[in-house]
């Protein structure tokens, strides 16, 4: 089941938000050498996301214009899954050979704040957060635990 298909543009990569004589800045900070930060907001819905990259094996700029893609792996073959069945089974191989930069990965927190909805998710360790309207995101299948396939193309 495809959760979001959206393009988005990159706004900022490795920046952080610290206080520097009471004011908050935005500062530039790369922790490691392989991976990225990016924040990057939708032309579409103004959906927010933040995403982790590695950026050895899949560069990401400034400015960027990204097509990017979330899907669910359907429930009912959930626990095919996780009875140690290959991950890019349950996906539709086609699509995959679409994109430049695939992750699979797991939901482990979601909710609504502020009547804007947003789930966290990881990647083996590379995070990801969606921050959106409530009203065009479909939060309702965004639950803890979903196995999702990440997939992104420069455009």
């Amino acid at each position: 089941m495809e959760l979001i298909n959206e393009k988005f543009i990159v706004k900022e990569i490795d920046m952080i938000s610290t206080k520097i004589n009471n004011k908050w800045v935005k500062i530039k900070n790369k922790i490691f050498s392989k991976v990225s930060r990016i924040f990057a907001i939708s032309d579409e819905n103004k959906t927010e996301i933040t995403l982790d990259v590695n950026t050895e094996i899949y560069p990401i700029h400034d400015q960027d214009k990204l097509d990017l893609r979330i899907i669910q792996v359907n429930p009912e073959e959930k626990n095919e899954l996780d009875q140690n069945k290959n991950w890019i089974d349950f996906f539709d191989k086609k699509l995959i050979d679409l994109f430049e930069y695939v992750m699979y990965g797991t939901i482990f927190h979601s909710g609504i704040e502020n009547k804007k909805f947003f789930f966290y998710g990881s990647f083996g360790g590379l995070l990801i957060k969606i921050f959106g309207n409530s009203e065009t995101v479909l939060h309702k299948n965004f639950k803890v635990d979903s196995k999702i396939l990440l997939l992104i193309r420069k455009i």
